[in-house]
């Protein structure tokens, strides 16, 4: 049984008490076992049953919230969690928010069950689909479903492979192709694309085969290319989509992977097999597609692309470069509304947080910081957090092997130090222990030379001010001050 600690404590603990609830009744219920025969059907084994802890949610308005409640867990935060819901605005009775349902758990990236999507079992049941709505642990735009088991592999591939649903990430995943996450029942976002980025820029997208999927393919392409990612993409014919596609052709699936063309390589092919080029009609249709992508793409892509584009359908390369230039992109267009926000979505962390981060990461690198480092060098928020793991390090130091975050003030703000230390795998996966401690050393280095830069402009604004009191023992003492920070 997994225990929570911190802020987010209680919302944590309801979603691994309901994980735990409908996983039972798959296993322990004569409807579960309907279920479990139906996931048996589709291709899945109960290894990966058990390892992405697909559950049961039995056809009852009060199976899981009465037990969450005996537990402990407060109608407040069964609402709030997406498990309940009121029966009416501003009453106290509530009822289970997933009933008859295929339910899958969904991770954060450190594997705690923070949302949930469940699948009807009914024909006539809508939606086909019911996810979790964003709360306080979950937000479906930040979230992709399967990471927490892929990331290990997307690393070592260098390549992750992006699709659409829930069983289009299990199959492959269970097949040997584990280097497969999904979107949460959205469509791309940019912060999913930036959290994949933390892993590798080599992204192959696989949604399903039919209209729909390719004009979901084309959206994503244009929300990559906010974070200039260049995606490549997989179709097939012989399926609707990827889990249908690699419980038949595993091996050819890894093959066509390995063999993707480039987005736009991809989506010239099909719009010449759409157009014909032989008429003035079919080139101006082809360039209505193709010149918002070639307009966002670099100087040396955009040739690249022009170049075979020219060839295809008979224009000459200046020309089209000409038309490039004069193009611009309508006012709703994806990729000019993608713009707009992604300024202000930017995930930022400070230097101070980095730092934490890598200690957090790699305890043993606090032999480094505890020489170029004391809690003073730190602002209120991070200060705390220093001045405990030193004191947990020296306590432990013969026999130190890691940080206790269970610890007392540690523990109220898990959550953030479990996601400083995340950040820091993601972003120095690939540094060696060696290049790590260096890279430590000069992010100390820098973070105490930008605190005394801005430590002698004030000593200087202080200075002019007591200049024109004047006070010349206060100017007497800053010049002092000022002149010590400079021999430091």
């Amino acid at each position: 049984k997994k225990h929570f600690s911190g802020e987010k404590d209680p919302f944590f603990q309801a979603q691994e008490w309901a994980c735990e609830f409908f996983e039972e009744k798959l296993y322990n219920t004569p409807e579960g076992k309907k279920v479990l025969d139906y996931l048996y059907r589709r291709g899945l084994k109960d290894e990966t049953i058990k390892q992405f802890r697909l559950g049961f949610a039995p056809d009852e308005f009060d199976g899981l919230y009465p037990v969450l409640i005996k537990k402990g867990v407060s109608k407040d935060v069964l609402i709030k969690s997406g498990l309940a819901t009121p029966k009416n605005i501003g009453t106290q009775e509530i009822y289970d928010k997933y009933r008859l349902r295929l339910i899958f758990p969904i991770l954060d990236q450190l594997g705690k069950v923070c949302g949930f999507g469940g699948r009807s079992l009914k024909k006539d049941q809508n939606p086909k689909y019911l996810n979790s709505a964003d709360s306080v642990i979950y937000n479906k735009s930040r979230i992709l479903y399967g990471l927490s088991h892929a990331k290990k592999y997307i690393k070592e591939a260098d390549q992750v492979v992006l699709v659409e649903g829930y069983f289009d990430m299990i199959v492959p995943f269970q097949e040997g192709i584990k280097n497969v996450v999904a979107t949460c029942g959205t469509a791309l976002t940019v912060e999913q694309v930036r959290l994949v980025k933390r892993f590798t820029k080599n992204i192959v997208t696989c949604f399903d085969s039919d209209d729909a999927g390719f004009e979901a393919s084309k959206r994503a392409y244009f929300t990559f290319r906010t974070e200039d990612v260049l995606p490549k993409i997989v179709q097939f014919q012989e399926a609707k989509d990827p889990a249908e596609f690699v419980r038949e052709n595993s091996g050819k699936f890894s093959e066509m992977i390995a063999a993707a063309p480039d987005f736009i390589s991809f989506f010239l092919v099909k719009l010449l097999g759409f157009h014909d080029v032989k008429t003035l009609d079919g080139k101006r249709k082809i360039l209505d597609e193709v010149l918002p992508i070639y307009k966002q793409l670099d100087p040396v892509l955009r040739e690249i692309f022009v170049k075979d584009l020219a060839t295809k359908i008979g224009l000459s390369e200046k020309s089209l470069l000409e038309q490039l230039d004069l193009y611009k992109l309508p006012v709703n267009h994806p990729a000019r509304q993608l713009e707009k926000s992604v300024e202000s979505e930017a995930y930022k962390i400070n230097i101070e947080e980095l730092i934490m981060s890598i200690l957090l990461h790699s305890p043993k690198l606090f032999e480094t910081a505890k020489f170029l480092l004391d809690e003073n060098d730190f602002g209120t928020d991070v200060k705390e957090v220093y001045k405990r793991l030193s004191h947990q390090y020296n306590a432990t130091r013969d026999q130190f092997e890691g940080w206790n975050l269970e610890d007392d003030y540690l523990a109220s703000d898990r959550r953030k130090l479990d996601t400083l230390a995340l950040f820091a795998e993601e972003k120095y996966s690939r540094f060696t222990e060696i290049t790590l401690d260096l890279e430590l050393r000069k992010l100390i280095d820098r973070m105490k030379k930008d605190r005394k830069i801005k430590e002698l402009k004030g000593i200087q604004t202080k200075i002019s001010e007591a200049e024109k009191k004047p006070d010349l023992q206060e100017v007497k003492d800053l010049l002092k001050r000022q002149q010590t920070l400079l021999n430091s």
